[in-house]
């Protein structure tokens, strides 16, 4: 080997490693490149899937509503015998037929009632006894409050209606059980849902009506049972009442409502 041989022969080894090395950064490089690329495909992926989750959204809309007399619990309270629980009392309930049309599960998170109007019927009759009887309401209305004004509460948990099927709701509202009086409460309402995501659907007007416990002017059956009455202006003005809001457009009336109207029908002229 000559001289020149031996000093040439560590640096093309020196080159021949160099190169290896280059070659090698390039190799990771492309392998990091490669695993960018499918990171960001993956994320990509994953945010694509995130926007259709978001995208999929309960659309509630309404099928039915009918409202009518429902068995509560309450109380019925005695001046002599005092406050006993009862079982067998009636009151109005807001039957609400829903279909989701949309692509994911709708989630109702409260229930809010918007009183138009709410009152009690003047008493035609002499006083009647000391008994005082108050259902318990899902949604109590205060009647000394003026309408309009709302009420709201808050369903835990959620009620649920998954996406192309249909369900019902149902709620009881009726006048607070401190304000209760002796002759029927008459009020026109309107229950909004409202959803998760912020959307709402109203449904109403809807009229309702509470018996009271005036033994002179009582349900009975699919109609009410009217005693003679003294007042007979008195008894026209709570038929004029009952009309005018059954006049209301689009007006739901609920079945005791609606038969309440056709007992008064005599005495409106």
């Amino acid at each position: 080997m000559s001289e020149t041989e031996g000093w040439r022969a560590p640096n093309t080894q020196l080159g021949a490693v160099g190169i290896g090395i280059g070659l090698l950064s390039l190799v990771i490089s492309i392998f990091a490149l490669v695993a960018s690329c499918d990171a960001a495909r993956s994320g990509d992926k994953q945010a694509a899937v995130a926007e259709q989750e978001a995208a999929r959204r309960g659309l509630l809309e309404l099928s039915n509503v009918s409202a009518y007399f429902t068995s509560l619990s309450g109380a019925e309270s005695d001046v002599n015998t005092g406050t006993r629980k009862s079982d067998d009392l009636q009151g109005p309930l807001v039957d609400i037929s829903l279909r989701n049309r949309g692509s994911g599960e709708a989630l109702v998170t409260r229930i809010s009632v918007q009183v138009m109007q709410s009152e009690h019927l003047e008493g035609c009759w002499p006083e009647g006894g000391p008994l005082k009887v108050a259902a318990n309401y899902e949604i109590e209305i205060p009647i000394a409050k003026k309408p309009p004004f709302s009420t709201t509460k808050v369903v835990s948990p959620p009620f649920t209606v998954k996406s192309g099927e249909n369900d019902r709701l149902a709620v009881t509202i009726g006048p607070d059980s401190k304000e209760v009086g002796m002759t029927p409460w008459v009020a026109v309402v309107t229950v909004r849902l409202h959803h998760i995501d912020g959307a709402d659907l109203d449904v109403g007007p809807i009229a309702l009506v509470d018996s009271g416990q005036d033994p002179h002017l009582q349900p009975s059956g699919i109609s009410w049972r009217i005693d003679r009455p003294v007042d007979l202006p008195c008894m026209r003005q709570n038929a004029l009442i009952v009309d005018s809001i059954s006049r209301i457009p689009g007006i739901t009336p609920s079945a005791e409502f609606a038969a309440l109207r056709r007992a008064l029908q005599a005495y409106r002229t």
